[in-house]
């Protein structure tokens, strides 16, 4: 049940471009709290790991395991990345977002003038200033349980000249500071997938909307190439990684890296019975494909080659069609590791 930030598959693809950078490491010099205090920012609790017993993968640890805090206060979906001007700040918006083809057109940020948005998991701000750039919310306000990523938001805000409440929390420990039924928009990309209790943090995105308000969700997609390609094929089969683990285990332990405390991948109609009955209804759904399993693509012909591949994975490849823009399909969805919900609040 804990409120976490950001995009880690993001993250993952941005280890492959640039590398990993530790906190030592970070461009530009650290933000200080006098830079902190130019953004509100609401620190309403510290964190505590929930018990819910929840076994390890195999092979893991409980040594292995940072918690939420110490793995989402390392990475964010930025990879720590200053930025000395605006344009540096927009030049890299523009770059990631076009990273996961298809995404901006499955959870839009423009249209929301005048309109109160969350964005649960916030991490450094990147979809705060895009929201800022896009729209002209009312309010909005950014919510995380790294610190340390609210420090790089209220540092990337301040560049723009852009204003949001940040709230540092995290949720297993109580509701947020935010009155119920007062946000138009609830954002959370790439963060449930993450909680130890997804549901938790769908209960509090269904207290915060108002009826008619707007949920966009991005979480993984199990059918995509980045399951039964990178995975099924590249890392299980080419690279030996994971023997003996199921392809959704490995996944959890790959995606985000073994430290990653969850990360989970759902089907379409899986992750819609979860939410609906908590108050949503859905309005839409599509699957946003990103660069790096375009890149990997064309290994399917090695992977259908390969007799070690299981059935399932093979199966998915063999049926895979493309779009007029050359984007794969899986039956009537992009197979695209970015699951991209929309449901309103009833």
């Amino acid at each position: 049940m804990v409120l976490l930030q950001s995009q880690g598959v993001k993250m993952h693809l941005l280890k492959k471009i640039f590398g990993e950078k530790s906190d030592t490491s970070r461009t530009g010099a650290p933000i200080s709290e006098t830079e902190l205090a130019s953004t509100p920012v609401v620190d309403t609790n510290a964190f505590v790991e929930p018990d819910n017993g929840e076994r390890d993968a195999p092979g893991m640890t409980e040594t292995h395991r940072e918690t939420p805090v110490e793995y989402w206060s390392r990475h964010n979906v930025t990879n720590h990345l200053s930025f000395p001007t605006t344009q540096a700040s927009l030049d890299y918006l523009s770059y990631r977002n076009e990273q996961y083809l298809r995404f901006k057109e499955l959870l839009p940020v423009r249209g929301f003038d005048g309109q109160t948005i969350v964005d649960l998991g916030c991490g450094p701000g990147h979809d705060l200033v895009w929201f800022h750039l896009e729209s002209k919310p009312k309010k909005l306000i950014g919510v995380d349980v790294s610190g340390s990523s609210l420090q790089e938001a209220s540092a990337r805000l301040k560049l723009h000249g852009f204003e949001a409440e940040l709230i540092h929390h995290d949720i297993h420990v109580g509701p947020l500071p935010i009155e119920s039924g007062s946000a138009d928009l609830v954002r959370a990309n790439g963060v449930l997938q993450h909680f130890a209790d997804p549901i938790a943090g769908l209960k509090e995105m269904r207290r915060l909307l108002r009826p008619g308000g707007v949920a966009q969700i991005m979480v993984y997609n199990y059918n995509s190439l980045w399951m039964h390609l990178y995975v099924a094929y590249v890392m299980k089969i080419q690279e030996n990684k994971f023997p003996g683990m199921d392809k959704r285990a490995a996944f959890e332990l790959s995606t985000d890296g073994p430290d990653c405390p969850h990360a989970r991948c759902y089907e379409l109609e899986e992750f819609r019975a979860i939410v609906e009955p908590l108050g949503f209804k859905m309005a839409s759904h599509g699957c946003a494909v990103s660069s790096w399993e375009m890149k990997l693509l064309p290994l399917r012909f090695d992977a259908l080659l390969n007799q070690d591949l299981d059935t399932e994975s093979r199966e998915f490849l063999a049926s895979l069609r493309f779009d007029d823009r050359g984007l794969p399909l899986a039956g009537q969805h992009h197979a695209g590791v970015d699951g991209c919900y929309t449901f309103i609040a009833i």
